[in-house]
């Protein structure tokens, strides 16, 4: 699987969220609510695009248990109203691996074991406790073999933890 690393751009989202774990999964069902409601987002700015952004706030392993945040959005401009029970949420920029799952979403398991169980473990990168992305843009068919979809994972050099940051100064020793 390609593996693209980039800076992502600071991004202003607006949408729905919840509290979930992997073994309750509510996320199809906020995914057809937030369809239902997209349209009263004001101004858009990538059009034919929606994120669904696991907010993680804590670095800890993750099981089919654990509970985490998860937010179905767009990306909106600066002016932006946020619409009754809606939530605006920022992603700070950030060095990311791109991998694009192609396929139905019933095999993006598949994508996240290779993510995690290969592809981190034996490159360069970690993972860091920041927002994943998941990027739905006009690629994206659901139901169909030939869909796709871009996963941002937020990633620092391994050997980041030998910078010293002592409140007062940062030295980084790369």
């Amino acid at each position: 699987m390609e593996v693209i690393i980039t800076e992502r751009a600071a991004l202003k989202v607006i949408g729905m969220k919840i509290h979930t774990s992997m073994k309750e999964n509510r996320i199809p069902q906020l995914w057809e609510e937030f369809i239902k409601r997209m349209g009263e987002l004001d101004t858009v700015a990538v059009p034919e695009c929606s994120l669904g952004v696991c907010l993680n706030e804590i670095d800890s392993e993750f099981q089919e248990d654990s509970k985490f945040d998860y937010l179905v959005c767009r990306v909106v401009k600066d002016d932006s109203i946020v619409p009754a029970g809606m939530k605006y949420h920022e992603i700070p920029a950030q060095l990311i691996a791109v991998f694009t799952h192609k396929g139905s979403l019933e095999m993006l398991g598949d994508t996240y074991d290779y993510i995690y169980n290969v592809w981190l473990p034996e490159s360069e990168y970690k993972i860091i406790a920041a927002d994943e992305i998941e990027w739905y843009d006009s690629r994206f068919k659901y139901g169909e073999e030939d869909s796709q979809i871009d996963i941002h994972i937020p990633i620092t050099k391994k050997n980041r933890n030998e910078d010293i940051d002592d409140g007062l100064f940062f030295v980084n020793k790369d």
